[in-house]
């Protein structure tokens, strides 16, 4: 068994709100015949009593096209930006003193959560780690530049 890519060795985040939790974990995105690319998956689950409902969770991958602004908004560049599937979608806010989370799922399944400054650092973090892995580059400040000017063409 391959322990490095093992699902328990990859880098996580979690906060836990008083309505819902989140994990950010690093992971891969597996497409036919193409090498492995580095990714992340958001998982928002409902909080139920003192416990969250994991088996309720709403996941999303971010790949090639999430990464990079997820990480303008961590970084400031943008003030939000959301990530929709076909049935369901993950929006990011900056908000004073935190990041704002909300996953929704049909009309009937939405979870939300604020993101303390620790917890945000900490998403920021590994996006930008996982989105240098993408990338193939050396040179964080090479990559700054360019999700500056990828904020600057940014139309939501």
């Amino acid at each position: 068994m391959d322990t490095l890519n093992h699902p328990a060795s990859q880098a996580k985040v979690r906060c836990f709100g008083s309505k819902a939790g989140l994990t950010a974990e690093a992971t891969v995105l597996l497409k036919d015949g193409a090498e492995p690319l580095a990714a992340l998956n958001l998982e928002v689950a409902p909080r139920d009593g003192d416990r969250i409902n994991w088996k309720s969770k709403i996941v999303l991958q971010l790949g090639e096209d999430d990464l990079p602004l997820l990480c303008c908004v961590c970084l400031g560049y943008l003030p939000q930006a959301e990530f929709k599937r076909p049935t369901k979608g993950i929006s990011i806010q900056r908000q004073p003193g935190k990041l704002f989370i909300s996953a929704s799922q049909g009309a009937d399944k939405c979870f939300a959560l604020p993101l303390p400054i620790p917890q945000s650092f900490q998403l920021g973090a590994l996006a930008l780690k996982q989105l240098k892995q993408q990338a193939c580059f050396e040179d964080e400040q090479l990559i700054l530049a360019a999700l500056r000017g990828a904020a600057a063409l940014y139309q939501p």
